[in-house]
C-alpha cells in the first residue's frame, strides 16, 4: 500500500526553505531549513549592532491593551489591533452555554469578554514603560526581538500577519536619536546589500487607519520620522523588510521618560525576519547550499552546519 503523504509534511522534510500555510491567511509555519536562515539573520544582525552594546531583553507576544491606548496605537490603527478575549464565566454559565451550542448552533464564543492583552503588534513597545518616570543620565540602548501580530486585510506574499520583528531602541536626546537613526539606515542597507539584496531606501509613513489617516502620513512624511528599507521578496513584490524611525518625544511623554533631566526622544531600527528570508529565497533561490558563498559567510551558514 502507498502511503501519499500530505504537502505540509512535504514541506517539513524538504531541503528547500519553505513557510508552510496553516490554512489561516498569513499565518505560517517555517521548516527546519527556513528556521536555519532565520537563526543566521539574527546572530548577524546582533553581531552588526555589538559595538553598540544593547542591553537584550525577553519580550512576551502579549502587551497590555491599556499600553496600546496610552500610546494611541488604538486610534491609529484600530484595524491591525488582534485583541484577547476570553470565556470569564463559570462552570454552570459554561454549561448553560454547551446545551445553547447543542439546541441552537449558538456560537461558542458568543460569552467571550475582552482581556486586559492584546497580541504585540511592535516588539518595541514593550521597551518604554520599563524607563517609566527614570531620568537618565545618558541615552539606553536596547534590543529585542518578538513574535508579533496585525490583522492585515491582504494576504499577498511577505504580507504575515504573525511576524518576527528584531528591534534596536535608542532613548536619548534629539539630535541623538536623529544621528543614530541615519547611522543605522545606512547599516541597514549595507548589511542587506551584503546579502545580494537589491534595495532602497525610501520615506515612508505607518499605515493610519480613519478620517485623519491622511494627514498623520503626510506629516510623517515631511519631518522624515520614518524610512522603510525595500527589497524584492518573490511574485513580482517589493516590500519592506526593514525601517528606521525617529519618534520624537511620542514615547518618552507618556511615561515621563527624561535624558539628563530634559525630555526623551527615542528612535529605532526595525527587522522584518520573515520578509528578510523570503527576500534571500527570491535573490538567490530557495536551498541554501546554492546561495553565494559571502552571503552564507555573512550568516554564518557553513559554521551552523546547514546545507
Amino acid at each position: 500500500m502507498t502511503t501519499v503523504e500530505p504537502p505540509s509534511w512535504q514541506s517539513l522534510r524538504a531541503a528547500e526553505a519553505r513557510l508552510i500555510n496553516t490554512g489561516v491567511p498569513g499565518v505560517s509555519v517555517g521548516n527546519a531549513v527556513f528556521e536555519s536562515i532565520v537563526t543566521g539573520l539574527r546572530e548577524s544582525l546582533l553581531r552588526l549592532a555589538a559595538p553598540q552594546q544593547a542591553q537584550a531583553l525577553g519580550v512576551p507576544p502579549v502587551v497590555s491593551r491599556g499600553l496600546l491606548e496610552r500610546v494611541g496605537y488604538i486610534d491609529g490603527f484600530p484595524n491591525l489591533v488582534g485583541t484577547v478575549y476570553s470565556f470569564t464565566g463559570s462552570g454552570a454559565d459554561w454549561n448553560r452555554l454547551q446545551e445553547a451550542r447543542a439546541a441552537t448552533d449558538a456560537a461558542w464564543y458568543q460569552e467571550q469578554q475582552i482581556s486586559e492583552v492584546a497580541l504585540l503588534p511592535a516588539t518595541c513597545h514593550h521597551i518604554y514603560p520599563l524607563f517609566e518616570g527614570v531620568d537618565l543620565p545618558g541615552p539606553a540602548v536596547l534590543t529585542a526581538e518578538a513574535h508579533c501580530y496585525r490583522h492585515e486585510g491582504t494576504h499577498e506574499l511577505g504580507r504575515l500577519r504573525s511576524f518576527r520583528m528584531r528591534e534596536f531602541v535608542r532613548i536619548a536626546a534629539p539630535d541623538d536619536c536623529i544621528r543614530w537613526r541615519d547611522d543605522w539606515m545606512e547599516q541597514q542597507r549595507a548589511w542587506l546589500t551584503s546579502l545580494g539584496l537589491e534595495t532602497s531606501v525610501e520615506p515612508a509613513s505607518d499605515p493610519f487607519f480613519g478620517s485623519a489617516a491622511r494627514l498623520m502620513k503626510a506629516t510623517q512624511r515631511e519631518q522624515e520620522l520614518k524610512f522603510e528599507l525595500r527589497v524584492p521578496v518573490g511574485d513580482g513584490l517589493v516590500q519592506a523588510v526593514a525601517s528606521c524611525n525617529y519618534h520624537k518625544e511620542h514615547f518618552g511623554e507618556p511615561f515621563g521618560i527624561r535624558v539628563a533631566g530634559e525630555p526623551a526622544h527615542s528612535a529605532c531600527a526595525a527587522f522584518g525576519l520573515e520578509r528578510i528570508v523570503l527576500a534571500l529565497i527570491a535573490a538567490h533561490g530557495d536551498i541554501p547550499a546554492d546561495w553565494p558563498q559571502h552571503v552564507r559567510s555573512v550568516l554564518s551558514l557553513d559554521d551552523a552546519g546547514v546545507a
